[in-house]
């Protein structure tokens, strides 16, 4: 029995010491008593040089300090907490470097005596997120930019002449009635309202790439119009309750809100076959609320969001990267054969 222990000691000694995570052991009072390979790897300390460190030398700032402080409360009282959590340590040569951590209290006879630390190092990992969110964020600012410049296009450069040519053919009608057989008023008849429709198109694809409404107005009319377009053109029954007092966001906040309710809509339009919408659309003081609820057929949500990808729901990945965007939570629910529900929270400042 007394072998067997030896030998399941070396074991956890041997796993413990070549773990590719960071490891490490400190007593109550924060002192270091044990450390790994890959510990001395992340802080650019020799294994002589950490034994009898306190802890709280790596911890890069107050806000590093205060969360090791809470994880030891809830360890210690029982509270339930989310792990692997991030905390920043302060290397040997000043750098930060963030890790994700696990720690487990160490329990002798009912007493706790110290804690474990497992940390792997994310630092390059969250750059490379940061970066790839700055780059979306970027893209999707240039793309709103370019989407301004066609619709202002559209409505300054071809709106003009088609109105335009809608008077003269008006002039040329009335003008010439006297002199025109039924034929001829047909004909002109036909391509009056051949323009109006071209008119109507132009005006119509200038809206739908930035609405003025939006930029002139602000959200909620901009939702409002929306919800119409939507009433007029599938006949369903959408009801719209507005609490709180209105205001208005910040631009960019408007913008990717209003791109995410517009996809909303879409997706009730093309894919729901609903005949009820519920929209629902709350100005608290520290957040602005909208839930849109809809009667449909519903649909089966992967597991994971990397499979929204491969099951072709790829407007509720753009959804999602615009709240990112903007600091927001957005939740979409849904259960086949009774609807559809998004929930979006932005939060008024930052």
């Amino acid at each position: 029995m007394v072998t067997k222990l030896k030998l399941s000691e070396k074991y956890y000694r041997y796993l413990f010491e070549n773990a590719s995570d960071a490891m490490w052991v400190h007593d109550d009072e924060g002192r270091i008593i044990g450390i790994n390979k890959a510990c001395e790897k992340l802080v650019g300390y020799s294994r002589d040089e950490l034994i009898g460190k306190n802890i709280r030398e790596f911890l890069s700032d107050a806000e590093s300090l205060n969360l090791a402080r809470e994880v030891r409360r809830n360890l210690l009282n029982g509270v339930d907490f989310s792990q692997p959590y991030e905390q920043r340590l302060t290397r040997k040569n000043g750098d930060i470097r963030i890790v994700n951590m696990s720690t487990n209290p160490i329990i002798i006879k009912g007493k706790e005596t110290g804690f474990q630390h497992v940390a792997r190092d994310i630092t390059e990992e969250r750059q490379l997120r940061e970066n790839m969110q700055h780059y979306i964020q970027q893209i999707t600012r240039a793309q709103e930019d370019e989407r301004a410049r066609v619709a202002r296009e559209l409505h300054d450069e071809l709106s003009p002449p088609l109105l335009l040519l809608v008077r003269r053919l008006d002039l040329i009608y009335n003008s010439t009635k006297h002199l025109q057989s039924s034929d001829m008023e047909e004909k002109i008849e036909d391509l009056h309202q051949l323009v109006l429709k071209a008119l109507e198109g132009v005006r119509r694809c200038a809206q739908d790439l930035r609405p003025r409404i939006l930029d002139d107005l602000g959200l909620l009319p901009a939702i409002e119009w929306l919800i119409n377009s939507l009433r007029n053109e599938k006949k369903i029954r959408v009801k719209i309750t507005v609490k709180g007092r209105k205001y208005r966001l910040d631009p960019e906040r408007e913008l990717n809100t209003f791109r995410i309710i517009q996809e909303v809509l879409s997706n009730v339009r093309r894919h729901s076959k609903a005949s009820t919408l519920d929209v629902i659309i709350d100005f608290g003081s520290d957040f602005l609320s909208i839930t849109a609820r809809d009667d449909g057929q519903g649909f089966q949500l992967p597991r994971r969001a990397s499979d929204l990808v491969l099951t072709g729901k790829l407007g509720i990945i753009g959804m999602q990267e615009r709240a990112r965007l903007i600091g927001s939570t957005l939740e979409v629910n849904s259960v086949i054969g009774e609807g559809t529900e998004v929930f979006l929270q932005v939060p008024t400042s930052q």
